[in-house]
């Protein structure tokens, strides 16, 4: 009995570790291939690949021939290749694109979504505002209309009474039929940052006076590939933006997006991301890439929003994310809200930051290059409240950024 009794005991034992390693394995952070959340995570009949430099053309077309790959895009500069591959193959074939000699890498076309947490909340004020002390700022300067804030999103209203005379271009790499804002998302943070200012109508927005760049790039229902806004955000950088906001993010690292974020940076923009609404320490990309300024949500108390991501080991600074009061589109849209209301999630706090990053810029003490204006934003924010005290993670102050 007791020698059965341990056998079972063994074969239990050995069953346990068993589970155990694949579930360890299932969750590997070597083993990016694996689906989270049970969802679909990156597109299931196309690639990324780039190869290595001064590879022959004909090289290029014998590999992409021989694993079956047709280019349907080239990413100029980047020169990453959208890879169209048989479908749920991605696994597959971006291993046997890694094993060529001439790929530098290869990778899923992943998929980042809108982030923000919608709320019910009737029309609220723009308690950001002062919080931040953007009217103080104001008094120091308004910005300049030579000074673009690239809302890289959903998309902009394109006849909005607080936004289309800020709209100096646009630009759709979405999947959608056209370039205007059916979700919502993109025109609730457009206004944030610089809606039409001191026009008896609407909302304030940070960046006074700055203009507006349209670069959709997530689709009518608020997600996109990351080839859709690692183009975008190389269009931006190529076309004159000086700030590129990036509300919208995905839990993969991807070499193509952050390419995208150093080729910008490289162009002398400064970039801004949101951290997410997860409530999580982990890493969002493009965040939590070395060359965009990472930004949580606080509330009124500057306190950490309850949802908002954290973790000052990447998470650069905080802005107001709570019941943001903001511009939404005047026609039916997926948010459901039309002309102005209310929503919360670091893709509000994000355009608090990309506004102040614009007054910067503004400034001839200041706006000298992108690494004056991330520091003066980091070096001036405040420490107060819980997201300091308990996160190490200070809030943006605008008054203080642009003071002389």
């Amino acid at each position: 009995m007791k020698k059965t009794s341990s056998y079972k005991k063994i074969l239990l034992m050995l069953s346990i570790l068993l589970s155990l390693f694949f579930v360890l394995s299932a969750w590997s952070k070597n083993d990016k291939w694996e689906e989270r959340h049970d969802e679909l995570l990156f597109a299931p009949d196309r690639i990324l690949v780039k190869f290595k430099p001064d590879t022959p053309r004909n090289v290029k077309a014998a590999v992409h021939q021989w694993h079956g790959g047709k280019v349907l895009d080239v990413i100029q500069e980047l020169d990453v290749h959208v890879i169209q591959i048989p479908k749920n193959k991605v696994k597959e074939k971006v291993r046997d694109y890694e094993n060529e000699a001439f790929v530098e890498f290869a990778e899923p076309d992943y998929i980042a979504f809108a982030i923000f947490t919608p709320n019910d909340t009737y029309f609220g004020n723009q308690w950001g505002m002062p919080k931040i002390q953007a009217p103080e700022a104001w008094d120091i300067t308004r910005g300049s209309s030579t000074v673009t804030i690239a809302i890289c999103d959903t998309g902009i209203d394109q006849d909005h009474e607080d936004l289309s005379g800020k709209i100096v271009a646009s630009t759709n790499f979405s999947g959608s039929a056209t370039v205007n804002d059916m979700f919502g998302h993109g025109t609730h943070v457009a206004g944030i940052a610089a809606a039409v200012t001191n026009n008896s109508k609407g909302v304030a927005g940070v960046g006074f006076n700055s203009s507006l760049m349209n670069v959709k790039v997530l689709d009518d229902n608020g997600s996109g590939y990351y080839s859709w806004i690692a183009s975008g955000i190389k269009y931006a950088a190529d076309n004159g933006a000086k700030v590129i906001n990036l509300s919208l993010g995905g839990y993969f690292s991807s070499n193509t997006l952050k390419n995208a974020v150093n080729y910008a940076w490289n162009k002398g923009c400064v970039l801004v991301a949101a951290a997410g609404n997860d409530g999580l320490s982990w890493p969002l990309y493009p965040a939590y890439y070395t060359n965009c300024i990472a930004v949580a949500a606080t509330d009124k108390n500057d306190a950490k929003a309850s949802w908002s991501n954290y973790g000052n080991s990447w998470v650069d600074v905080a802005a107001p994310g709570v019941d943001i009061y903001s511009t939404l589109p005047n026609h039916q849209n997926q948010i459901g809200i039309q002309n102005y209301g209310s929503l919360s999630g670091t893709s509000m706090a994000t355009p608090h930051v990309s506004g102040v990053a614009a007054l910067v810029w503004a400034t001839t003490k200041y706006g000298t290059s992108n690494s004056v204006v991330r520091s003066r934003i980091q070096n001036t924010a405040d420490q107060v409240g819980s997201m300091w005290s308990k996160y190490r993670i200070k809030r943006v102050n605008a008054f203080k950024a642009v003071a002389p």
